[in-house]
């Protein structure tokens, strides 16, 4: 459970037959969670959670949050093109950063 209002259907094998990172959605459960997750891979899709734990759709609120954390990944590695971060903790602290502040106007 990342999230008391969403579910997030993850592919369960997705690092172990090679899908690829999925940077997007990390960061996303990561401050839902409200810690540092492991890695996600492969495509990820994310719904509302209805009160008895079945699909819902998506809280307008929650929708913003992935809206927003989306362009934040984007913008960011549009940025990284140019300024590389120093090492990967720090590629990873920046981003991490951008999306706990997109999300915690909500929160």
């Amino acid at each position: 459970m990342y999230h008391r209002r969403a579910l997030l259907h993850i592919h369960g094998s997705g690092q172990s037959i090679g899908l690829q990172q999925n940077l997007a959605a990390w960061v996303l459960a990561s401050p839902w969670r409200g810690m540092t997750l492991y890695p996600l891979h492969g495509p990820v899709a994310i719904a509302g959670r209805s009160q008895d734990g079945g699909v819902a759709p998506l809280d307008d609120d929650l929708a913003q949050h992935v809206r927003a954390v989306a362009q934040s990944v984007r913008e960011t590695l549009i940025e990284w093109q140019a300024r590389h971060p120093a090492t990967s903790e720090a590629a990873i602290a920046e981003l991490l950063a951008y999306v706990f502040r997109d999300v915690a106007a909500d929160w």
